[in-house]
């Protein structure tokens, strides 16, 4: 009898680690750049009936990076990126972290489509922040508050 009972015991402690360990939230800090206050983070979320599903996470001055939707694709803000880095002192762009999201935009026929937007983002005067698409050279300036 006491057996029985030990056996459910281990059996139901395992069965609560095996489902603890299918959810859940992971960060990892991928770079951090000391001197313009960046960090970039990898995020893995883990949902036992979905799968693990991971994007990036940046960071500036200890706030999380929020892209208004004036910025990104005019529908919504954008936190979460497909891909992000800090660019370190080798490059001329030192200070800067490029992020690469995915936007949802529509054709002059109407037609929606989805593209991915790359934005190099650099520290301004301030709290301000210069975001610039490499692709057509625009520019803009958000407060990162």
């Amino acid at each position: 009898m006491a057996l029985k009972i030990i056996i459910a015991i281990v059996l139901v402690l395992i069965c609560a680690v095996v489902l603890s360990s299918c959810y859940g939230t992971r960060k990892t800090l991928l770079s951090e750049n000391r001197v313009y206050h960046w960090k970039v983070y990898l995020v893995k979320k883990s949902h036992f009936s979905i799968g693990t599903y991971q994007h990036f996470e940046v960071y500036y001055k200890g706030n999380l990076l929020v892209l208004p939707k004036e910025i990104t694709d005019g529908s919504q803000e954008i936190s979460e990126f497909i891909t992000a880095v800090a660019l370190d002192n080798r490059y001329s762009q030192f200070g800067t972290v490029a992020v690469i999201f995915e936007g949802h935009f529509t054709r002059e026929d109407g037609v929606p489509y989805r593209a991915m937007v790359t934005l190099h983002i650099r520290p301004g005067k301030g709290n301000e922040l210069v975001v610039t698409n490499p692709c057509s050279g625009k520019e803009a300036v958000i407060d990162s508050k």
